[in-house]
């Protein structure tokens, strides 16, 4: 006769291997009388740490809103699970505040003396023993150590290093309380790794401020999970189980306890600016009004190449290609039932060389018509090799009699091109896709603007605004509408 399956000892097994059921476990213990709810969201984020335990990601950084389980996963359950598998691994826990890290350890404490815990991690639970409030140690020299911004860390080193939120939202706006959380990451913490290469860094937070800790570890080249309550694009994710969950636009991380009026409920509580920052990864500043995004027209899907009468590539070009500095970046535009459908974003640093080929790659792939370029800097260097493609002066290879090219010298601020540019966005002259790789960024910086550090692709948008709005590109549409498309174009 077959033997009657042990529950208990199978879901102690499963709990060995799989992070989202020992997470599961740990929420249980932690909030008994609370049912956990289990979205998309949850089996994505246990598998991006459990990732980082197996040694595949070694600098993680995962954004997502407030009350969605990110000190009970990060803070808790995974030093927890870690020190399970392996009682030897050093783990350090930092996050804003010394309060809150006490809160965590305590609640550490709590999952590892629980009785379940014995039986899924017997060695490890027996061998663990507290020193303090924030450190606990097992037998095997391995430790969970919590710790605070501007702590002391020294004569200490770890395997992983967790920042759990570390900036309070009150601090966000003060420029010092940013730079202190940046110099306490890269002169305190990163030096804490015993082994730099080998060792791994995750850090779970919410956005705060365009500036903030979560952005700067962006610009040094984490691995980034974004989860914004109400998906703004589509959004892929394949586990490591071979699993996929997608993310529509529009679809919530938490449609049974956060459905879209309660989101909407607390937009109103909280104010617009700090919602998008907190809860939609978007920081954007308080007084930011120069555009409202939702009044933007869209369309659901582009026609193809040989549909559209006519192509605008309008490029906003940059000097350098250095870390710092400004984009060069190309807005694509297509023509099509009386409206300009923005089709494509293209953001680089690139020197001037390798710049000129990416036009001229972009406008052969686009079989451009029209391109615009502003008649200062590197763009007056652009316009003179465009000027030599048109007449077919330059390389065979680059020849393009067929696209003109257009000197755009402004007139007006930045921010008036843009106060004057919305009635057309708003009435659906020119409009946006409604889903697209690039189109948060985008909706960042045109909301933030004029207060982020980078506004290129804002100047490319209002470049072709502008242009669109005078005589020159009605008499470039009719000329070409006087010809048939030809069928055999193709995108």
């Amino acid at each position: 006769m077959d033997r009657p399956l042990d529950i208990p000892s199978a879901l102690n097994q499963v709990c060995r291997t799989d992070f989202q059921a020992f997470v599961e476990r740990v929420f249980a213990t932690l909030d008994p009388g609370e049912t956990l709810e289990r979205g998309t969201y949850l089996p994505v984020l246990c598998d991006h740490l459990a990732r980082v335990e197996r040694g595949e990601i070694k600098r993680l950084l995962v954004t997502i809103p407030p009350r969605h389980l990110k000190s009970v996963t990060a803070s808790i359950a995974l030093p927890a699970w870690v020190l399970g598998r392996d009682p030897t691994k050093r783990i350090l826990t930092v996050s804003y505040a010394s309060d809150l890290t006490a809160d965590h350890s305590r609640n550490f404490l709590k999952v590892v003396r629980s009785g379940w815990y014995a039986h899924v991690f017997p060695d490890t639970a027996l061998n663990v023993e507290r020193n303090t409030v924030r450190e606990y140690r097992t037998r095997q020299n391995g430790f969970r150590l919590g710790s605070s911004l501007g702590g002391t860390l020294t004569g200490l080193g770890g395997d992983l290093i967790i920042i759990d939120d570390l900036m309070k939202a009150a601090d966000a706006r003060s420029p010092v309380a940013r730079e202190r959380a940046r110099h306490f990451y890269g002169n305190t913490l990163v030096s804490r790794l015993n082994n730099k290469a080998a060792g791994s860094i995750i850090a779970v937070q919410q956005r705060l401020h365009e500036e903030d800790i979560a952005a700067y570890l962006q610009g040094l080249g984490f691995d980034h999970l974004n989860l914004p309550a109400i998906a703004e694009e589509r959004q892929e994710f394949r586990l490591s189980s071979g699993q996929v969950f997608v993310r529509q636009p529009g679809d919530l991380l938490k449609p049974r306890s956060e459905p879209r009026e309660i989101l909407d409920e607390i937009r109103v509580g909280m104010g617009g600016p700090d919602f998008e920052a907190q809860y939609q990864q978007n920081p954007t500043p308080p007084d930011s009004a120069l555009i409202e995004w939702n009044r933007i027209q869209t369309y659901e899907e582009a026609p193809p190449r040989d549909r559209i009468l006519h192509v605008v590539q309008s490029w906003d070009t940059a000097l350098s290609d250095g870390p710092k500095s400004d984009y060069s970046v190309c807005t694509t535009w297509g023509f099509h039932n009386d409206s300009w459908l923005l089709l494509e974003v293209k953001q680089v640093r690139k020197l001037y060389a390798d710049l000129l080929a990416l036009v001229r790659s972009e406008r052969k792939r686009w079989q451009t018509d029209t391109i615009l370029v502003e008649n200062a800097g590197v763009g007056i260097a652009l316009l003179a090799d465009l000027a030599r493609d048109l007449r077919c002066t330059s390389e065979p290879d680059h020849h393009a009699p067929s696209c003109a090219r257009q000197a755009i010298t402004p007139k007006m601020s930045k921010e008036d091109r843009l106060t004057v540019s919305v009635e057309r966005l708003y009435s659906g002259k020119i409009r946006f896709p409604q889903s697209a790789p690039w189109l948060a960024s985008l909706k960042r910086e045109m909301t933030g603007f004029p207060y982020l550090a980078h506004d290129d692709q804002v100047d490319s948008v209002t470049q072709f605004a502008h242009w669109v709005m005078n005589r020159n590109a009605r008499a470039a549409v009719l000329a070409k509408g006087s010809r048939r498309p030809d069928p055999a174009r193709r995108r």
